[in-house]
């Protein structure tokens, strides 16, 4: 499974409409993968949403510390390769 930004955000927050069908699938799927792009972008728009700072950042912490969860780090020469792809 491709963890997105909205799916995270559906996770996340019990007021999302769909985090029960997020939380079901997130249970279901045997592999879990996402990268530090979909991190940073979580981040500001849980800012955006004015969402509360402190749980935000735990659940980040969380996620990285996940061993369930690969996170694939996007340095220079990764972004390089992947817009030459576009």
């Amino acid at each position: 499974m491709l963890l997105d930004t909205s799916g995270l955000l559906c996770l996340h927050y019990k007021t999302e409409p769909l985090h029960t069908q997020a939380c079901n699938e997130y249970k279901k799927s045997l592999t879990r993968l996402t990268h530090s792009y979909i991190v940073a972008e979580y981040v500001a728009l849980a800012n955006a949403r004015r969402l509360p700072r402190d749980f935000m950042l735990a659940f980040i912490v969380d996620l990285l510390d996940n061993p369930d969860i690969e996170i694939v780090w996007i340095n220079e020469q990764l972004h390089r390769e992947a817009v030459e792809l576009l």
